[in-house]
């Protein structure tokens, strides 16, 4: 509970029960709104495309039987085992699945405002967490699409939510749920793993901050006690440790153990990694996502052609049938082999990718948020995006930087996803776990310069607004965009909407628009030569 004095001079208390129904009711209003109008407004609502449709083969196979994609083990594969609860329980209702999203999303918004105000011991901090959450543009889009955003977010709020206690240290049954948690969150997104090592740091640097004030209050005792007591604290702090790694090992146990009987081998998470790694670095590779070529030839735009194409030359390379381990690792050397041949070429790559992960501008490659905003609805209201939440989180790092033993967690997930943007690339949907991490940070700094205002510390407050307009300025700077061909396969697909709607008028309309962004693009001229003879672009 926050403590705060009444101009009587009186005690009165905000709870965290309090504040987290704030933001609920927020946060629920917006995501309502959010799911009834993408259904009634959005004509792509049920339109699935690349990896959409893949976890939707995928969950559809697992209710009702069938094959599983060939992509099973180059995936993660929660998203489609929750996807696949949805529709046992619901139906094949994209609907049904919006609105679980959207209850995660105020979970999400939950868990942040409470661990915000553990963290800082603010309530103020967590409100202005929880409502830059509830509010954040990118996060409600996500909730709309079938992609594994949303699930990431919660579950890396929900384990933050156990790994920060009000009162001190986390006990080992709680750090077991937290390491569960974690081991959850690398199923949906394996980059998570890169999350152990600062938890564990996380709970060394406050047993030593805990066992510090303990020591002052013990000033005076016998060394006999403080003997017992420093032997005592190194077992309870391996039984935290093992408590937190033993729930991660055993949530990913049984992912570990389907992967062997499929494969015969030792596959702990997924065999995605190799490929991913050379997506990012290969002579095509531009720092976002983008189809990537072998000695020349390309390796497919979908995950199924991909899949196909990398095992074939993978193992022609290597003479022999290969396991799926061995042609990830087979990606893995071709893209260090490309990094040595061209160290200057993949240097100067490194630092866009370093740019475009602090660039405002949402990059995808399945689904595009700027072009859904087109249809209206909340997502097309002027809420927070990427650059408002990092501009001021930079500056809460600032602001709280005395506190940095408190907040190894928060620089962790911030590196986490950094480092992966660096390692692979960058992407909205891979970009968006680390704003769990950013907005507690952003929310502290808002309630420090609120305090400057109350406390009217005027040329403090005069020298952080101009920190922040910059920092405004240099986050907000779009150093790139979709590209046209991007942009107008957007507009294709949406053509095709039309056209299987039975609206032939608009859907060659669409195909010409597109066609004006892109000329040339081979889809758009297909669809319209396919539409008749008196319909061709020169027409």
């Amino acid at each position: 509970m926050k403590r705060m004095e009444n101009n009587s001079g009186r005690t009165r208390y905000i709870s965290e029960t309090f504040l987290a129904a704030m933001v609920i009711l927020v946060a629920a209003a917006v995501r309502l709104l959010h799911v009834i109008f993408t259904a009634r407004l959005n004509p792509l609502a049920n339109n699935l495309v690349l990896d959409s449709i893949v976890y939707d083969r995928w969950a559809k196979a697992l209710v009702w039987g069938g094959e599983l994609p060939a992509t099973k083990l180059m995936q993660a594969p929660l998203y489609p085992w929750v996807l696949s609860l949805i529709y046992r329980v619901f139906g094949p209702s994209l609907t049904a699945v919006r609105s679980v999203q959207a209850l995660l999303g105020i979970f999400t918004c939950a868990f942040i405002t409470v661990f915000t105000r553990r963290l800082f011991r603010s309530s103020t901090a967590g409100i202005a967490a929880g409502l830059l959450t509830a509010l954040y543009l990118p996060a409600i889009f996500y909730e709309g699409v079938l992609l594994p955003a949303t699930l990431v977010l919660f579950l890396n709020a929900l384990f933050l939510l156990l790994m920060v206690s009000d009162t001190g240290q986390a006990g080992p049954a709680r750090l077991m749920a937290a390491g569960f948690v974690l081991g959850l969150s690398v199923m949906a997104k394996p980059v998570a793993l890169l999350l152990l090592p600062f938890a564990l740091l996380y709970i060394w640097f406050r047993t030593k901050k805990l066992s510090g004030d303990a020591a002052i209050d013990r000033a005076g005792a016998a060394d006999r006690l403080e003997t017992a007591d420093a032997r005592r604290g190194v077992v309870v702090n391996f039984l935290r440790y093992a408590a937190l790694v033993a729930g991660l090992v055993f949530a990913i146990t049984p992912l570990t153990i389907r992967n062997a009987r499929m494969t015969g081998t030792f596959v702990p998470l997924t065999t995605g990694g190799g490929i991913n790694f050379y997506i990012g670095h290969n002579p095509k590779a531009n720092g976002f996502y983008s189809v990537p070529f072998y000695r020349g030839m390309s390796l497919g735009g979908t995950p199924e052609v991909q899949r196909e194409r990398m095992y074939l030359l993978a193992e022609a390379a290597g003479k022999r049938k290969l396991s799926p381990g061995e042609v990830s690792r087979f990606w893995t050397r071709e893209g260090l082999r490309h990094i040595a041949a061209e160290p200057g070429a993949s240097a100067a790559l490194t630092f866009r990718k370093f740019l475009y992960f602090f660039n405002r501008y949402e990059r995808a490659s399945v689904e595009s948020m700027y072009f859904h905003r087109k249809f209206g609805g909340i997502i097309a209201l002027p809420l927070p995006g990427y650059w408002f939440v990092l501009s001021f989180a930079l500056l809460g790092i600032f602001l709280t930087r005395k506190r940095w033993d408190r907040l190894i967690l928060m620089y962790g997930g911030v590196l986490t996803y950094f480092t992966a943007a660096i390692v692979f690339y960058v992407l909205a949907r891979y970009r968006i776990p680390v704003v769990v991490f950013l907005i507690p940070l952003a929310g502290a700094a808002i309630s420090i310069l609120l305090k400057m205002i109350r406390d009217r510390k005027l040329f403090d407050l005069l020298i952080m607004a101009i920190t922040l307009l910059l920092i405004f300025y240099a986050t907000g700077l779009t150093v790139a965009r979709d590209t046209s061909f991007g942009k107008a396969s957007q507009i294709v697909r949406l053509g095709k909407v039309y056209a299987n709607s039975g609206d032939t008028a608009r859907a060659i309309k669409t195909w010409k628009e597109a066609l004006k962004i892109d000329p040339g693009h081979p889809d758009a001229e297909r669809c319209l030569k396919n539409s008749g003879p008196s319909l061709t672009p020169g027409n």
